[in-house]
């Protein structure tokens, strides 16, 4: 009777309990996502476009006779998918002929998945990777790209990329580096029926302060040769640049900023050679007035293999809020005050430049 009773009352205050629960509870039985999840976004559902650029390969690898460089052209087709507030992946396909207009010509093909960060409402920086046919080879690439959009279903893209062969070539010209490269341009439509976002500048811009972090690319070069070897395809001054850095700034007032930053990159070139840099950089800067950050930058690390040091700075423009362009160089030099083989040396010295894309986060 004691357990039965006691059962009873447990049924009956749940009964009356219910109703102020079920008013409570909104969370669990009818949530309401955040506006971040439910607004439109530029960049979702499928899309299609042309594209036209430039495709280097000088092993003949992937082609052989005609034109190194050459015209690359064809279309796309892919599918965006948001999978969190200003965080997309996709996947697409790429077919492009490339032709020198002389009778030698040859098929891309390739496979490519993309992981984009959104810069405002119609803009989006990604990395790309890929698999596929170039000419008679396997490929893979991997690289990194922007895309804005100019009305409400059509943006326009520039990408690059580096290429390299998976497995052999059946003509024998091996090469175990990356030995092509691509720059690319699009223009995309966007095929799920309704329009995007266009608004540029929306949310408040960032004050520089508190942590960051971005991707860039760019080029390495050094025309001295302090750092670059001939790796047996001949001495080569200059480089592809691609890589990534995160730091945090601090207020010393409304105007100056004082931050800290590591940065780490990846140069190749269509040779075979490559290499890469990590350097820890001290920067100092001011806010002459809202959305302009300009910085001088000094720090020490490793390129090539090789210790060293950096100074130069930049300046970024937030020019989608709470996310800025930004735009970099250092000159860089060795610490063991190596001299390399180049009659240049004493004119031209190693630098590295680069544009990125910033996302702060104060």
């Amino acid at each position: 009777m004691r357990i039965g009773g006691f059962a009873g009352v447990v049924v009956v205050a749940a009964l009356i309990a219910s109703p102020a629960q079920a008013q409570n509870n909104n969370l669990y039985f009818s949530p309401d996502l955040t506006a971040d999840m439910t607004a439109p976004s530029a960049f979702d559902g499928l899309y299609a476009g042309v594209l036209i650029g430039a495709i280097s390969s000088r092993h003949n690898n992937f082609h052989v006779g005609g034109e190194d460089i050459r015209p690359d052209i064809g279309g796309i087709v892919g599918w965006n998918q948001p999978v969190a507030p200003g965080v997309i992946i996709g996947g697409e396909l790429q077919a492009t002929i490339a032709t020198d207009f002389s009778g030698s010509s040859y098929l891309r093909a390739m496979a490519v998945a993309r992981l984009g960060f959104a810069a405002g409402d119609n803009g989006l920086i990604y990395l790309l990777g890929g698999v596929g046919r170039v000419g008679e080879g396997w490929a893979g690439e991997f690289g990194m790209g922007a895309e804005v959009m100019v009305t409400d279903n059509m943006a326009l893209r520039l990408e690059a990329a580096g290429i390299g062969q998976l497995g052999d070539v059946p003509n024998g010209n091996n090469s175990d580096a990356i030995s092509a490269m691509r720059i690319s341009s699009a223009a995309v439509w966007q095929l799920d029926g309704g329009p995007a976002k266009t608004t540029f500048n929306s949310g408040p811009v960032t004050s520089f302060t508190g942590p960051y972090a971005g991707v860039q690319i760019g080029g390495f070069t050094d025309p001295q040769f302090n750092f670059f070897k001939n790796y047996g395809y001949g001495w080569h001054l200059s480089r592809f640049e691609l890589g990534g850095f995160a730091g945090y700034n601090w207020a010393l007032n409304d105007y100056f900023r004082a931050g800290v930053e590591a940065q780490l990159g990846f140069n190749f070139d269509t040779s075979g050679d490559k290499g890469g840099d990590a350097l820890v950089l001290a920067r100092l800067g001011v806010v002459p007035f809202e959305g302009i950050f300009a910085y001088t930058a000094a720090g020490v690390g490793v390129a090539e293999g090789n210790g060293a040091y950096a100074a130069g700075g930049g300046v970024e423009y937030a020019l989608w809020g709470q996310t800025s362009l930004r735009a970099e160089g250092l000159v860089i030099g060795r610490l063991d005050g190596f001299e390399g083989p180049s009659t240049w040396r004493y004119s031209t010295p190693t630098t590295k430049v680069t544009l990125g894309a910033v996302w702060h986060f104060d």
